[in-house]
């Protein structure tokens, strides 16, 4: 089975890819395969998405999973049973502890064993590097020589990348009662 997000950008089931792009590009990217309904579809992502609110979907049938904490993303991931996993990488799910991006990723190729897995992050930060070392395949669609062209670049602050242009009705964050 294979999945063609772009021109020459497939995902093949029983791989683990990543992607580094716009998020503009991302959501648009993810849009035109969920609302293709052909894969039984999973989106995951921390406690903020950055692609929810540009993905604008009325009619496409997925399942989205959130997890505040590195346990719940494990969680997730070992019950997941979709044929398509799209991952919103949160550099905040490792912030707790430096040892379990490593827990992650081993996760994450292993679910790659039986679907097709796509991690999306709008820049390499270190624990996408890590994720980066048992990935098959990486996509990056942007400008590399001017990362200053992407919508998003990592600034250090708090261990969080921030946006330099806020999205008119994005989402922040997903509070808990």
């Amino acid at each position: 089975m294979e999945i063609e997000l772009y021109p020459s950008v497939d995902i093949h089931y029983g791989a683990l890819s990543i992607l580094i792009s716009p998020e503009r590009l991302a959501a648009v990217l993810l849009r035109n395969v969920l609302e293709a309904r052909r894969f039984l579809s999973l989106f995951v992502s921390g406690n903020y998405s950055r692609l929810l609110s540009l993905l604008n979907l009325r009619d496409a049938d997925f399942e989205i999973r959130r997890s505040f904490t590195s346990s719940q993303l494990l969680t997730i991931l070992e019950e997941a049973h979709h044929t398509f996993i799209f991952f919103e990488h949160d550099p905040n799910l490792f912030s707790e502890d430096d040892d379990v991006i490593e827990y992650v990723s081993m996760a994450l190729r292993d679910l790659a064993n039986r679907s097709a897995v796509l991690v999306y992050s709008p820049f390499l930060d270190e624990s996408m590097q890590h994720i980066a070392k048992k990935a098959d395949r990486l996509f990056y669609l942007g400008d590399i020589s001017n990362p200053r062209n992407n919508r998003f670049h990592h600034k250090a602050r708090a261990g969080r990348a921030q946006s330099e242009e806020l999205i008119p009705g994005a989402q922040s964050t997903l509070e808990v009662f």
